[in-house]
This record gives C-alpha cells, structure tokens and sequence, in this order.
C-alpha cells in the first residue's frame, strides 16, 4: 500500500470566536487526556510541534516534545504565559520521522490552528480555532468512535460552529508522488479561494464534501 493510499476517518471542528482557546492548559489537558488511550494504540510513540512566536514575532523553541504531561506543559499556555504567541500545532501518532521510515502514513494525526495568528489579526472572524483531527479506518471502528466522542465534547465545550466528519485517503496520487495531504488541510486544503470568514459556512465554502455532526 502506497504511503498516501490509507483511509481515515477525518472530523473538523470549527470553534466560536468566543470559545476557549484549546491551547489554554486548562482545556488541552482534559481534551488530550481523553486521547490517550488512542495515542497508546498507535504503532510508536506520538510526536508534537508547535509554531509560537515572542512578542518581536521570533520563533521559540521547544526542543523535542511528545504526547506526555511533561511536554504539554512546555508548550501550552497558563496565566503566566505572556510571551508566547500560539499560531499552530500538529501532533503525529507515530512520529513523523516513524512514518516516513515506515512509507505508512499515521494512525492519528492532528492538527490545530490561531484564527488570529493566519493573517487575520484585528479582522472579523466567524470561528476563533480550526481542529483537524484523522484516524486510520484500520485502527478499527471503535478506536474512531472514541476519537468521534472525545470531539464531540469538545465541540460542545466550544460552541462549535462547524463540527464535520469525512472520509478518505491521505492524499491523492499526482507526479509520482501524491498531493492533497491530510496533514496539509488545516492551512491550505479547507477552504475554497475566497475569505472563508466572509461567506457562509456552507458546502460551497470548502473544498471538499463534509458532513455535519449533531448541532453544530
């Protein structure tokens, strides 16, 4: 199987503007706690990094970080966070350095943005984060219900604006290779062209079909 062929189930959570940022500490620890368990299945151990920047817009290093407390706490933020700007994350589950040794692509993937952070500072915005999250099929159809179950709390907690499941593969072959990655999504694979916080939240706003989940 090529590394791009594998299915996933992917869910996309859109939070309200007014929603608690998932990077808090406070609303991260209980959100990963209920992965855990997903994270323990995967073939190897998880790696995570995140983008953030000082206030004069440098990068900070975090050094090697996995999905374990002792790295939660390097990067989340707390009240004492005044320096750090959280623009992105991504959290692999195996690493992927694993993956790419592998040719397999990962058996959860996420991945989570700063509406604000994405060239949008100081402008109007119908959500305030965007949470791609994946499993592969493989892992079973529990393994995805509990990852469907730890989002939809979640969605809750946040007031979703969009909460959407769809499925398919990696990515999709091209050149010899492939493009249209999961793992590019979040930033370039969601929506269409246009301002996506200047028209509706509807099906011609993304560039791929999605189905809605519960109220959001």
């Amino acid at each position: 199987m090529a590394f791009f062929s594998r299915d996933y189930e992917v869910f996309l959570l859109l939070a309200a503007t007014d929603a608690p940022p998932l990077w808090n500490a406070a609303q991260w620890t209980p959100f990963a706690a209920s992965l855990d368990g997903l994270m323990a299945r995967a073939r190897s151990k998880a790696g995570v990094r995140s983008h953030q920047y000082n206030p004069k817009g440098k990068p900070i290093a975090f050094g090697r970080l996995g999905w374990d407390a002792k790295s939660h706490a390097k990067w989340t933020h707390t009240a004492a966070t005044t320096q750090a700007r959280f623009m992105s994350l991504e959290a692999w589950a195996p690493t992927w350095t694993i993956c790419e040794k592998d040719d397999q692509a990962p058996d959860l993937f996420l991945a989570l943005a700063n509406e604000s952070l994405l060239g949008r500072a100081g402008k109007p915005l119908q959500f305030g984060q965007r949470l791609v999250c994946a499993i592969a099929t493989d892992m079973g159809p529990e393994a995805a219900a509990t990852l469907r179950q730890s989002l939809a709390q979640l969605a809750a907690q946040q007031d979703a604006v969009v909460f959407a499941h769809t499925r398919r593969q990696w990515g999709r072959a091209a050149y010899g290779g492939f493009t249209g990655a999961i793992q590019d999504m979040l930033i370039g694979g969601l929506f269409q062209p246009d301002d996506p916080h200047a028209r509706p939240l509807d099906a011609a706003t993304f560039r791929e079909p999605w189905t809605r989940i519960g109220q959001a």
